[in-house]
């Protein structure tokens, strides 16, 4: 079992502050080619000001929640390489991510509500081969002749402050059900999870399904990685550009009221205050251009506008005078 030789910003507070804490991983220091799962009985670890929980049994030499890890094993199949994404590393070539393991459900709690904006999500090494090539425990996702509509996802439950659901999420690590087997896929690269649709929450709960079952619960592999947990994607201070279309926000800076030209298929915008707070969420139908006060009277700072559509997220920062 391998060590975690640093642990930065231990405090007694599981999110020290939402809207712009993010966790890379890369702040926890590692000795190459290991891991962190708990085995110290610490109960987890932070990255980014987040507490990522963690249990480990020692009479079982088990372990169950979040993991830190730069393994870069994408060869060897079974639950001994439990710690490698398929990725060889994390987001953009960095060394860290996390590896959860899922038994039944894992909560991750907020010290305070916030609205996340995702993370980036993969499948681990041992997923992914045991999806892929069937193990003596799992199923070859799609059955001997490919045919089978399995499917192996994430489900992620937005959790309010009153103990109500925000929202639910759901990412496919796998996903054999298109009638054109062309269309079948096991994920293998980093993917981004937009979160911002739960709203203001105070805790998320993940829990994993999959097509392959038997009584006792879930034949496959109830892992996957994570890295860049609320990294913003796409922050600049005027205009965002890509591939999805233009957003333009003007006046930036900020007095009182501001306009926002929006791409096509926009569906819902969302403002957030520097500690992570929602300030407003608003449904959108088919309009380019829209007047927003939402910022009147509030104190000057730093605020982000979040423009979503089903494609994807774009991010301005708007800065109130």
């Amino acid at each position: 079992m391998k060590n975690l030789l640093v642990i930065c910003c231990l405090c007694a507070v599981t999110l020290l502050a939402g809207g712009q804490q993010h966790a890379t991983f890369d702040d926890l220091v590692l000795e190459p080619g290991s891991f962190y799962n708990g085995s110290d009985s610490k109960g987890g670890f932070y990255s980014g000001g987040f507490w990522f929980p963690n249990s480990f049994d020692t009479e079982w030499d088990s372990w169950m929640g979040f993991s830190v890890s730069n393994m870069k094993d994408t060869i060897t199949a079974g639950y001994n390489n439990q710690y490698s994404a398929i990725t060889a590393g994390g987001v953009n070539g960095s060394d860290n991510y996390a590896v959860a393991y899922v038994g039944g459900e894992l909560e991750f709690n907020l010290q305070d509500t916030a609205v996340i904006s995702g993370f980036y999500i993969t499948n681990s090494t041992f997923a992914y081969l045991s999806l892929k090539d069937g193990d003596d425990f799992s199923k070859k996702f799609g059955g001997t002749d490919g045919n089978d509509p399995d499917y192996f996802k994430l489900i992620i439950t937005g959790i309010d402050a009153e103990g109500g659901q925000t929202g639910v999420e759901e990412f496919f690590l796998a996903d054999f059900t298109s009638v054109d087997p062309d269309g079948d896929y096991i994920v293998n690269t980093w993917k981004w999870v937009d979160l911002t649709s739960l709203g203001e929450v105070v805790s998320l709960k993940f829990t994993m399904e999959s097509t392959d079952m038997a009584s006792w619960g879930m034949n496959t592999p109830s892992y996957f990685c994570l890295d860049n947990f609320n990294y913003p994607r796409t922050v600049v201070s005027e205009e965002v550009y890509g591939g999805y279309g233009e957003l333009r926000v003007y006046p930036n800076p900020v007095k009182d009221i501001f306009h926002a030209e929006l791409p096509a298929g926009v569906e819902e915008i969302i403002i957030a205050g520097p500690d992570g707070k929602l300030i407003v969420k608003r449904e959108i139908y088919e309009k380019k251009v829209i007047q927003i006060s939402a910022l009147s009277g509030m104190p000057a700072g730093t605020y982000f506008l979040y423009v979503k559509s089903r494609e994807t997220i774009l991010v301005s920062k708007l800065m109130k005078l």
